[in-house]
């Protein structure tokens, strides 16, 4: 049996009414990985990677905590934010963080585009040097979702990570700590 919902009706396997859906739309999904090389220790390079820590080095990443409030450094796992940034409105989940370890895990939906997983495993390569394995696990949810994934080639995220590791760097040096 089929739910209802107020202002959706279903036809052909899809909800008319909702932006981007249509009978003949084939969802592309992509998964991508990468490794992030920053001349910092881990402890000192792990919270770059937070959200709060990625304010310090990507322009217009400002999270809005919509549970808990406040801004939580750590966040814990139920944390719930959402970003406005390059054009998108994204909504994120925390579900694991262990700063120890290096883990941070989060589910991140955009409306009207696409929806997945962002995993991030931190680890000392030496005393001095971290690579994070940095993994976007991404399905698309309308054919806008189908567009952005398909700019997500191998070579395109392997190029967001260097500008990651030059922005961090950048970050870094401002503030030696």
């Amino acid at each position: 049996m089929r739910r209802q919902y107020p202002g959706v009706q279903w036809f052909g396997g899809w909800a008319e009414g909702c932006p981007g859906m249509a009978d003949d739309f084939k969802s592309l999904h992509v998964e991508r990985s990468g490794v992030l090389r920053l001349d910092l220790p881990l402890a000192r390079a792990f919270p770059f990677l937070t959200p709060e820590g990625e304010r310090r080095w990507i322009g217009g990443w400002d999270p809005e905590y919509l549970h808990p409030g406040g801004r939580p450094d750590p966040p814990p796992p139920g944390t719930v934010f959402r970003t406005r940034h390059g054009g998108e409105e994204t909504v994120w989940l925390v579900t694991a963080f262990d700063a120890a370890a290096g883990a941070v895990d989060y589910v991140r939906l955009t409306p009207g585009s696409r929806v997945g997983t962002v995993s991030v495993r931190a680890r000392a390569a030496s005393e001095a040097t971290t690579e994070a394995e940095v993994t976007y696990r991404l399905t698309a949810v309308a054919p806008d979702g189908n567009r952005k994934l398909e700019e997500m080639t191998a070579d395109a995220y392997d190029a967001m990570l260097r500008r990651w590791e030059g922005a961090i760097a950048a970050a870094a040096s401002r503030n030696p700590g």
